[in-house]
């Protein structure tokens, strides 16, 4: 097993759920774990091999009630289930949604004020304090936009919603185990692709200097290319192993900062009648998105059009959408059942985040509402 440790402490290896889980409890002496999983996530055989992987002398918990996104009121549900079975360690299992909730609730946890008051926007980041419990989070195929992140939106029960961010924040441990994507349907696994790709993309572009994260999400992006194909032909082992790996680098990557395909994608997930998955929307928008960008791109696209073997003469944003077309993806905003009637709401909202401005270009407010109009 390889152990990588790099912002926080990372397991990557097929089969690797058992091992890792166990060895990690065990180190750390934790013997009442809090599983927070979307209902249905966890039965079967990996149910099985998951609950086989605590030390002997477990009492677990179990809390499947995920919303679709993250709110202080299931924040809270957590945190009185934890306190309620003395729990000593939260784990975060399969989704976005679940790992996301999961870092609510550490807080919810930790702390008795209310979360709003912890939020980015209220300078709260820096009294988010040391006295978090424990996170483990065990990724799924659509797990890794928040597997190994240190943010989180939440809606609050006052109204809204707020960003909380710290590097508090950032998992404990990530464990990645390919076998666990085996098996995953075509779609959610080309929705996982359309995400790593906006994410990298977005996030190479991106205008602050960080030569790590750049190669991250540089090779993020040709795992993609070379594999997503084998994985949806024939649900190949060696597939998803690059695929997962493609899902880390492109999250790692993210050391740049929130990018403002994320700013978009949030608000406009914000507005929207029924849950989306941000990758879904990532997928959608970033064509259109490096369009925008234009010449401001600073030289940059060459690399990525290596990346994604496309031809050095093609237009980068035609060669995205050429490569998305291929993949089972929704490919416009009504697809996602998207209305058009919140597209100004959604735009004025993005415009609001702070990760609109993380890019070669910052968009207006009617800006914003142009792209979301193309796309839909």
């Amino acid at each position: 097993m390889t152990l990588i440790n790099f912002l926080t402490r990372v397991h990557f290896a097929d089969g690797g759920l058992e091992e890792a889980l166990h060895s990690e409890m065990e180190l750390h002496g934790k013997r009442r774990p809090l599983i927070i999983a979307e209902n249905g996530h966890l039965t079967g055989a990996v149910a099985e091999r998951f609950f086989a992987s605590f030390p002997l002398r477990s009492v677990a918990e179990t809390f499947t009630d995920v919303p679709p996104q993250a709110t202080e009121a299931a924040a809270q549900a957590i945190a009185a289930l934890y306190e309620k079975g003395r729990c000593d360690l939260l784990i975060a299992f399969g989704s976005n949604r679940a790992m996301d909730l999961a870092k609510v609730a550490r807080i919810a946890i930790a702390h008795d004020e209310p979360v709003a008051a912890l939020s980015s926007e209220e300078g709260g980041s820096q009294r988010i304090g040391p006295r978090l419990p424990d996170l483990y989070s065990v990724p799924g195929i659509l797990g890794f936009a928040s597997a190994i992140s240190d943010y989180t939106r939440v809606r609050v029960t006052t109204g809204g919603q707020v960003l909380l961010s710290s590097r508090l924040l950032l998992p404990s441990v990530t464990i990645c185990d390919p076998t666990l994507t085996l098996g995953a349907a075509e779609q959610p696994s080309a929705v996982a692709a359309a995400g790593i790709l906006a994410r990298g993309i977005d996030a190479y572009l991106a205008p602050g200097y960080n030569p790590p994260a750049d190669g991250l999400a540089l090779d993020s992006l040709s795992r993609v290319r070379t594999n997503i194909a084998r994985v949806l032909d024939s649900d190949d082992l060696k597939a998803r192993r690059e695929m997962m790996a493609s899902g880390l680098n492109s999250s790692l990557s993210l050391q740049k900062g929130l990018c403002v395909v994320h700013a978009i994608s949030n608000a406009v997930a914000s507005v929207a009648s029924g849950p989306i998955d941000p990758s879904a929307l990532g997928g959608i928008l970033i064509p259109e998105l490096v369009r925008f960008y234009g010449a401001r791109t600073n030289g940059r696209t060459e690399q990525i059009k290596a990346s994604l073997n496309l031809k050095s003469s093609c237009d980068l944003a035609d060669g995205i959408s050429e490569f998305l077309d291929d993949l089972p993806l929704p490919r416009v905003l009504r697809d996602v059942r998207v209305d058009v009637d919140t597209l100004e709401q959604a735009a004025a909202l993005a415009v609001r985040d702070r990760a609109i401005g993380n890019g070669p270009k910052r968009p207006s407010s009617a800006d914003v509402l142009s792209i979301l109009s193309t796309v839909h």
